[in-house]
């Protein structure tokens, strides 16, 4: 199945032409003759997509979208509008009613079907990112969907440059978004480091198909659209490409000349869908942060950090140098959290970190793994120079002072650090259990540098197996 599309339709043979042209393209159909009725059916079927008559019994269409939008599971689900003519009013009126596209009667099936398949396309990956966000953040994608719309950027790609500044003209009339015309085949983002657009309108003039097929797959894989909506503007005798652009990629489609008002509705409605992707993938992006990352200390975690050297331990026998790692920790810490307070302890932890960031190689991998312990990874290091960089931290942060609030002089800090060094392991099992040993032996040389006086490196005295 490609999908369950749930049909809301008083007139019979309406709901009966589509699921049969539906059902041979493998949609999942689900029919309701009225509001009532199709709210019922919500409690045997999910769908993912819904069309809606324009004329039912019980309710308006803007009634029922206002109570489909109401439930969280169906907040973001695709709801099209079937009209039974093709005026600029009737679109119009589905639009503002809160539709996020329209099908006319008479049905031309492909373009329909392009039409669906794209709506479903985007709403499946809209799902696996809430997903992914977890609960908490995908009640983020409903909050958003509730936003104001904000300002955002179109940038307008034009083959005529005279025609895409006529329409520049013509939107910034009729919004507060900011609006650009730029050539097609040149940068897309007007200057460089400037940021892309929420909205790319291609306009194509009449020309060959093959053109304008180009300009879009050129868009489609630039990176700077990558996560933008693309709204195709095709003159009417270009009406037959709107299902292959469609299905390449592009958001919506406008054959034929368009009314300012319907132009800006599909602009505004591509910005919000834009604008709440954006706010679920800035979550989404927090949550894996914050997974990865100690929130005292900006750096990694433990759940971050052992991933990371079993995959740096996992290589062919032979296929590069070793790697060091080290277990760092700090002298009397507890005596600063009891004489000082917790806030001047924190303070301290900040301030060793940062000194073990700056002191290290950027391939080199600093974690927070315990209370005042830290684990060092030092990539295609060998016993020397992992020996040379642990005298360096000892050193940097035993001179150092640092400043705490209300205490007159810097408070001193020392660290203890024991080193292990690793090798390649061909298998998985053998990488993780040569992690294992890893840690262990450097747990052991750390508490051996504690036992003679702290303030010291040692070296493991033997490879971890």
């Amino acid at each position: 199945m490609s999908g369950k599309i749930l049909i809301v339709d008083a007139v019979a043979t309406n709901r009966i032409v589509l699921k049969v042209k539906l059902s041979a393209a493998h949609f999942e159909v689900h029919q309701a003759s009225s509001g009532r009725a199709a709210m019922a059916a919500l409690r045997d079927v999910q769908p993912d997509l819904i069309i809606l008559g324009a004329a039912l019994s019980d309710m308006s269409p803007a009634e029922l979208i206002a109570a489909l939008r109401a439930r969280p599971d169906l907040a973001a689900a695709p709801i099209v509008a079937l009209l039974p003519e093709d005026t600029g009013a009737a679109r119009i009126a589905a639009l503002r009613a809160g539709a996020d596209d329209v099908i006319t009667q008479p049905i031309d099936e492909r373009i329909m079907l392009a039409r669906l398949r794209g709506l479903l396309r985007q709403h499946l990956a809209l799902q696996d990112m809430r997903l992914n966000a977890g609960p908490d953040r995908a009640v983020g994608f409903g909050e958003a969907q509730a936003m104001a719309l904000r300002p955002g950027r179109i940038t307008i790609l034009g083959v005529q440059m005279t025609e895409a500044m006529a329409l520049r003209t013509r939107l910034r009339s009729a919004c507060r978004h900011q609006i650009t015309a730029l050539p097609t085949g040149g940068p897309i983002t007007g200057a460089p480091g400037a940021p892309a657009a929420d909205v790319f309108v291609l306009m194509f003039p009449a020309m060959s198909e093959d053109r304008a097929l180009e300009v879009m797959a050129e868009l489609r894989t630039s990176p700077e659209a990558r996560h933008g909506r693309i709204v195709c503007l095709l003159p009417d005798e270009g009406r037959s490409l709107a299902a292959s652009l469609l299905d390449m990629g592009a958001s919506d489609v406008i054959a034929g000349s368009a009314d300012l008002a319907e132009l800006m509705l599909r602009l505004d409605r591509q910005i919000q869908r834009k604008q709440s992707v954006d706010h679920l993938r800035a979550r989404l992006h927090d949550g894996l942060r914050a997974a990865m990352i100690d929130p005292l200390t900006g750096l990694y975690n433990r759940r971050f950090a052992m991933p990371f050297l079993k995959g740096l331990a996992l290589a062919e026998e032979g296929a590069g140098p070793g790697f060091a790692v080290m277990l760092a920790d700090l002298d009397h810490f507890k005596q600063i959290n009891d004489r000082l307070g917790h806030a001047a302890g924190d303070r301290v932890l900040c301030h060793v970190a940062d000194l073990l960031g700056s002191s290290l190689r950027e391939c080199d991998l600093v974690a927070r793994i315990g209370g005042e312990e830290f684990l060092i990874v030092m990539p295609g290091a060998d016993g020397t120079e992992a020996r040379r960089a642990a005298d360096r931290l000892c050193r940097r942060i035993g001179e150092a002072g640092i400043a705490l609030r209300g205490q007159p002089e810097p408070a001193h800090v020392t660290v203890s650090i024991g080193v292990a060094m690793g090798q390649p392991q061909p298998t998985e099992r053998r990488a993780a259990a040569h992690v294992d040993a890893l840690l262990e032996e450097a747990d052991r040389a750390l508490y051996r540098a504690k036992a003679r006086g702290r303030n010291t490196v040692t070296v493991g005295a033997r490879p971890a197996a």
